[in-house]
């Protein structure tokens, strides 16, 4: 397992998502799942009427964050993007295996499934930092 990995692994499936329109930052926190292939792309899921959604048609650019542990492990990126996916539900679900995903998500497979695409990342906890990137 990567350190990217193990990060991502201490985030226990939530991140913060911000986009930006017409100039105005918006923050949300989010659940994910990442691709056990392609480490660096992750699916979220989002009714399809969110706002969020709107902002993502507009600019698909995204910061990211995930949610600490208690050792400040996080990864942040602001090189990333948040697209529709190319999957479906059924390609992805079996990545999503955090029980509070499920209870907050009862019926993803009635949401508009989203690729995470992070380029390069910020690997920092209280110990220090390592910056990664990524090649498709």
């Amino acid at each position: 397992m990567t350190l990217f990995e193990e990060y991502a692994q201490a985030a226990k499936g939530l991140l913060y998502v911000a986009t930006a329109k017409d100039d105005q930052p918006g923050l949300r926190i989010m659940g994910f799942a990442m691709d056990p292939k392609k480490i660096n792309h992750w699916y979220l899921v989002s009714q399809p009427d969110a706002a969020k959604m709107t902002d993502l048609k507009e600019n698909d650019r995204v910061a990211i964050m995930t949610v600490m542990n208690e050792n400040g492990a996080r990864i942040e990126s602001n090189q990333a993007t948040l697209r529709p996916a190319k999957q479906t539900w059924s390609d992805v679900k079996d990545y999503f295996t955090n029980p509070i995903f499920h209870k907050n998500h009862p019926h993803p497979e009635e949401e508009t499934l989203l690729e995470l695409r992070i380029e390069s990342a910020r690997l920092a906890s209280y110990a220090g930092e390592e910056v990664i990137t990524f090649e498709d």
